[in-house]
């Protein structure tokens, strides 16, 4: 059964400076709500498309920094209802676009972003840093005189409660010692996931926003997090089903070559001494729940060459060699989890469901989908639905956008998981649905890698 919504608040509200100076209601402008959140991104987004009754934006001079309250009233009784305001998610008014006249009616689209995203356009780290990598990215998102200053839940550094759920520490296990070097906060604490360790020697952190808060989450604690099941059925009063789904396999053996995904080459140069180190990984020595399988001879040499300056070069003048991570484990992190964040992203999976507000990037679901095989012979999961071994199985929300107003309602999710690493067989002779060898997704580091 698909949840009706009502938009029950829509409302601009005024920040200091901006010309808008009293609360407006959009609300009799038939909003069309986009909202947007991915494990990629630090920074929620949403757009609002209404029919300017009062000319507001053009008359008024509207031109950002406005706050945004919004309330949608779900008429479920298991579902939240959504909820944006200005004295907690803090989103801000980015930007107008598309601005349209339309029979005579003026149409414009507002863009807001959180409003730490604005604060990290001029915020720069100016200090040294030290200890623990959590502890660091929780400073720079939270002290005064270090960074963002967000007063946002953050989940990963310390234990937070999500819901009616507790979000267990999970933290870090290593240290990284660096110079901000007038960096940006968000554009730092992205270049510390890869380098950070987390438990049992795995690798690997992921930095995002959702509606909760700011995540500093290692992918080992996604990966053990329960799953929520989706299953694409015809049957009526079925809230946790697919209404559409569209597999992206991209498999471009060239392409992966050239990212560097099945083996690459990093030299690290050290300005101090004026030498260099060469560092070679390979997809094989990545062993989560079983080696990745690639084609035979595919690792045999390194196709792409990345250099980096060993950070001894940038660290301040007098610090100690200890203050320093050697080359040979920054190299071990970073080339790992280059390697697995390509491998990671080798499969995705869009869907379309009925409106769910309570979902956020970074849950994984468990996707059942009732294909024949090529045999004709159907495979009967433990729902009675018929699936086939491939697509079906259990995903990461990597994007989710909920899309309510103009007589639709419905939360699109674009999922992911390693396609090289997955379970081929994917039932047990029971029939239920094995998950633990697909249990491997994760994020886009370093930047431009993907």
């Amino acid at each position: 059964m698909e949840n009706t919504f009502l938009i029950n608040k829509c409302m601009l509200i005024p920040n200091e400076g901006s010309s808008l100076k009293e609360e407006y209601d959009i609300t009799l402008g038939n909003p069309i709500i986009d909202y947007y959140e991915s494990i990629e991104s630090p920074s929620i987004s949403m757009t609002i498309t209404f029919i300017d009754i009062d000319q507001v934006i053009g008359r008024r001079g509207i031109t950002g920094g406005e706050y945004i309250d919004v309330i949608v009233k779900i008429d479920d009784e298991d579902a939240d209802d959504f909820k944006v305001m200005h004295d907690k998610q803090k989103m801000m008014l980015n930007s107008v676009r598309n601005m349209v006249t339309e029979s005579n009616k003026q149409v414009a689209t507002l863009e807001f972003v959180s409003v730490e995203t604005i604060v990290n356009e001029t915020a720069r780290l100016n200090k040294k840093f030290t200890g623990n990598i959590s502890q660091t990215v929780l400073d720079i998102l939270t002290d005064d005189e270090k960074g963002i200053k967000t007063k946002k839940k953050v989940f990963g550094p310390k234990k937070e409660k999500l819901g009616e759920t507790d979000v267990e520490e999970d933290r870090a296990t290593n240290s990284y010692s660096f110079v901000g070097n007038l960096k940006r906060p968000f554009d730092t604490i992205q270049w510390l996931c890869p380098k950070g360790q987390s438990a049992n020697d795995d690798f690997g952190f992921l930095f995002y926003e959702t509606l909760d808060g700011y995540h500093f989450r290692s992918i080992k604690s996604l990966l053990e997090q329960d799953a929520i099941t989706y299953q694409q059925t015809d049957s009526q009063g079925l809230s946790n089903k697919i209404l559409q789904n569209n597999l992206n396999q991209s498999n471009d053996i060239g392409m992966n070559m050239r990212m560097g995904m099945y083996a690459n080459r990093t030299i690290y140069v050290d300005i101090e001494n004026q030498n260099t180190e060469v560092v070679d990984f390979k997809a094989s020595e990545i062993k989560l729940n079983k080696p990745a399988t690639l084609l035979t001879g595919i690792e045999d040499y390194p196709t792409r060459l990345m250099v980096r300056v060993d950070d001894v070069g940038v660290a301040q003048v007098g610090a100690a060699k200890t203050d320093v991570q050697p080359k040979s484990e920054l190299a071990k992190y970073q080339n790992k989890s280059y390697i697995r964040n390509n491998l990671l992203f080798s499969q995705s999976l869009s869907i379309s469901i009925p409106l769910n507000t309570t979902l956020r990037a970074g849950f994984a679901l468990d996707i059942r989908l009732p294909l024949k095989q090529e045999n004709g012979d159907a495979t009967v999961d433990s729902y009675g639905n018929e699936r086939s071994n491939d697509p079906s199985g259990r995903y990461l929300i990597a994007e989710l956008r909920h899309l309510i107003g103009g007589g639709q309602s419905e939360t699109q999710l674009k999922l992911i998981r390693d396609v090289f690493t997955v379970d081929k067989t994917g039932i047990t002779d029971t029939g239920e649905l094995i998950r633990a060898d697909n249990r491997q997704y994760g994020n886009t580091w370093p930047a431009g890698s993907r």
